[in-house]
């Protein structure tokens, strides 16, 4: 029995290996085709020829700060080059009442900014401060996070809006998040008003956006109540990150997590091929929700482990790019390659070698 284990762990020890070192390869390559040195920020998109595009948009911009703070937990060779980003990054960020936050780019124009993409920038630059340790960083996010914040209102008995200029819906993207930044903050601020704030948060979409049948999540509810149920993968990864959270310290309905991881696994790991049926830029924080959650569900492993090896066997193309969908291959006439597509790839391989190759993070 022992011996078996021991197997197996080393199985997931050296598949994590080449894990990380498929995610070093796809941030060279983002660095070398994405990269805008003048700014030290990073391109939108590149079409087929490798031409740039404008800077990115900030929903980009989180993913990769993300995709650089796993790279810089597995290797310190990435530090700079994550340093270098995270300031960089800051020229987003716009001063404008009525609370300033993150923009969607960077350039002087009329305010555009999302409640969710702060929260993105939020849980990035607590992970940054924890991977360089230099405060400001944190500091920054408690900054983004006080705008996510001032999305709630009591229309619709709670909730945070999706966007700040067009205040039409409030999503399961821009309250899950939240509730997730919220206990990343909390983490290190201690705070404790943040954790109520979280758990608040998820009880508000948990109420008005969790479908009972299956326990997965709902895209959206707008102010006449009416119900958007296109169903994400990143819309109930991150609800099953912030329960899996929440329960570490107090009590929360096992079952009710059971069943959203359940029909998690069920709804979106092909079960001949082993791929993710989402696009990248929501399949990665499903993953990740997994990921929190394991070893709850041990299958969860595998089937990340089925998924990612479909994704680099099947999605990456001849250059080393990937197209949107997890569950295809990409096309040869592929027109364009949008930075986040690329970013969630790297986050996804690199965050499944920390979870499931014995490093801590």
């Amino acid at each position: 029995m022992f011996f078996a284990a021991a197997i197996m762990m080393m199985g997931q020890i050296q598949s994590a290996d080449v894990l990380k070192q498929q995610g070093f390869e796809v941030i060279e390559q983002i660095r070398k085709e994405y990269y805008l040195p003048k700014t030290k920020l990073y391109c939108e998109d590149i079409d087929a020829k490798g031409k740039q595009n404008h800077p990115a948009f900030n929903w980009g911009v989180g993913v990769m700060l993300s995709a650089l703070n796993s790279a810089a937990k597995l290797d310190d060779k990435f530090k700079p080059w994550l340093k270098e980003y995270a300031e960089a990054t800051r020229v987003y960020w716009n001063d404008k009442g009525p609370v300033p936050g993150y923009d969607v780019l960077p350039a002087p124009k009329p305010v555009d900014r999302y409640y969710d993409d702060n929260a993105w920038m939020v849980m990035s630059l607590v992970e940054t401060y924890e991977v360089l340790g230099d405060s400001k960083y944190l500091d920054w996010a408690e900054q983004a996070l006080t705008y996510v914040l001032s999305g709630w209102d009591n229309k619709l008995g709670g909730g945070i809006y999706w966007r700040e200029s067009d205040k039409a819906s409030k999503n399961t993207c821009s309250n899950a998040p939240s509730a997730a930044a919220c206990l990343a903050v909390a983490k290190y601020r201690r705070k404790p008003d943040l954790v109520k704030r979280a758990r608040d948060i998820m009880a508000w979409t948990d109420q008005n956006l969790r479908d009972p049948s299956d326990g997965l999540y709902w895209d959206a509810i707008n102010l006449d109540r009416k119900i958007g149920k296109m169903k994400w993968t990143y819309n109930t990864g991150l609800p099953i990150r912030v329960w899996t959270i929440l329960g570490q310290n107090a009590k929360i309905n096992s079952e009710h997590l059971e069943q959203t991881i359940e029909s998690a696994m069920k709804k979106w790991f092909d079960p001949e091929t082993g791929a993710a049926k989402d696009e990248g830029k929501f399949a990665h924080l499903l993953f990740e929700g997994l990921e929190t959650a394991w070893p709850r569900n041990r299958d969860a492993e595998q089937k990340i482990f089925a998924a990612l090896n479909f994704l680099h066997q099947n999605v990456r193309n001849a250059d080393g790019r990937y197209g949107s969908r997890w569950d295809r291959q990409t096309q040869s006439n592929e027109k364009n390659f949008m930075l986040i597509n690329q970013a969630s790839v790297a986050r996804a391989y690199l965050k499944a070698a920390l979870a499931f190759g014995g490093n801590p993070e």
